[in-house]
């Protein structure tokens, strides 16, 4: 019997990777067969599809770039269209399914060009520019959130939530415990870290009191080149600190955490809905449409996070903010509880059944 065809395209950072893992291992245990387009950023992520044909294209990120780099960034999606053109003419797969950005666009566009049934994935509450310029290409646009802004008119959608990775997956299974002595502070900006944190977190840690800061242990993800800055920033503070740009065994340090910092990439908030675990969400300030703020004000108003926006994200004020979590390990747990509710752990099971019936129905 011949298995079905899927392509995924996804690439740049872990956010697009990570949900495209996972839905490919769903895929394959449903009797699929995967490939994966993605481009050079993508290398890093190689070996997470390891039962899957993996194609490398050029892409190039258009969106608030000066002119030059919009020409050369133009150039290079011209020529993933056509890597993608004779790779999918190849492969003729029996759906596409692309993960937004920059980096799955050309196979995404390509696959609309041969008219193979596309599939979109929107991880946040607004519709992404290149899922926008692709929608009317699309059989089908599975969204994270409930309600999602800019949809075309008559373009099917079904709220399937983010696929997440099985190991996080697992953490369903652990539930949340309050902090009692020692208290476990996990900080990362999505897989490519974030340099205001690099810049508030250790002053504020540090202004803690000591009895505070005898308690703490804290786990931080920055960005390469602010690892040297970073660690001179905690020298001689009297905290117990684990600095690094990545860190590739995520479930296990969700599992132990009593808090984490983080921005509102929709990827890391569905997994820490999964792992029900409480946060402190920053998003960045200047995200197209405002969609981290919009994403991480679905998690605040239904009490699943704490929500901080950039321009108040100063060391004093997070200072006072830390001392308070640390001392009311009930609202933590009730927080953690709350954000658990809002987890969908059969996300990946409902995204999987979307593709075969879209992709069956060609």
């Amino acid at each position: 019997m011949t298995k079905t065809r899927i392509v995924l395209t996804a690439g740049g950072t872990g956010g697009h990777v990570f949900p495209a893992e996972a839905l490919a291992k769903e895929l394959a245990a449903k009797g699929a067969e995967i490939c994966f387009i993605t481009d050079r950023r993508g290398y890093f992520f190689s070996g997470k599809f390891p039962d899957a044909e993996e194609y490398h294209i050029f892409a190039g990120a258009y969106a608030g770039k000066p002119i030059l780099k919009k020409i050369w960034a133009l150039i290079l999606m011209g020529l993933g269209i056509l890597q993608s053109l004779i790779i999918l003419r190849d492969l003729k797969p029996a759906a596409v399914v692309g993960f937004g950005g920059y980096a799955a666009f050309p196979a995404s566009f390509a696959a609309g060009l041969l008219k193979i049934p596309l599939i979109l994935h929107e991880q946040n509450s607004v519709l992404g520019g290149a899922n926008r310029f692709l929608a009317k290409r699309a059989s089908l646009i599975a969204t994270t959130f409930p309600n999602v802004e800019k949809i075309p008119e008559g373009i099917a959608s079904a709220h399937t939530g983010v696929p997440v990775r099985p190991q996080i997956l697992e953490l369903r299974n652990k539930p949340y415990q309050a902090p009692e002595d020692q208290f476990n502070l996990l900080i990362f900006g999505g897989s490519q870290g974030a340099s205001i944190f690099s810049r508030v977190i250790p002053e504020a840690l540090k202004a803690l009191p000591d009895d505070l800061k005898k308690r703490l242990n804290v786990t931080q993800q920055c960005r390469a080149a602010d690892l040297p800055e970073v660690q001179k920033a905690y020298e001689n503070s009297g905290l117990n600190v684990e600095l690094n740009s990545f860190f590739s065994d995520i479930a296990n340090r969700f599992e132990k955490t009593h808090l984490v910092i983080c921005r509102a990439g929709a990827s890391s908030l569905a997994e820490l809905c999964i792992a029900g675990r409480p946060s402190l969400i920053v998003p960045i300030l200047c995200s197209p449409d405002a969609h981290q703020l919009k994403n991480a004000r679905f998690i605040a108003e239904n009490k699943g996070a704490f929500l901080c926006e950039e321009p108040d994200f100063t060391p004093d004020w997070l200072t006072a903010k830390i001392a308070e979590l640390m001392n009311d390990p009930h609202l933590l747990e009730q927080t953690a509880q709350n954000a658990g509710k809002l987890g969908k752990p059969d996300a990946v099971s409902l995204f999987a059944d979307a593709v075969l019936n879209t992709a069956k129905a060609s």
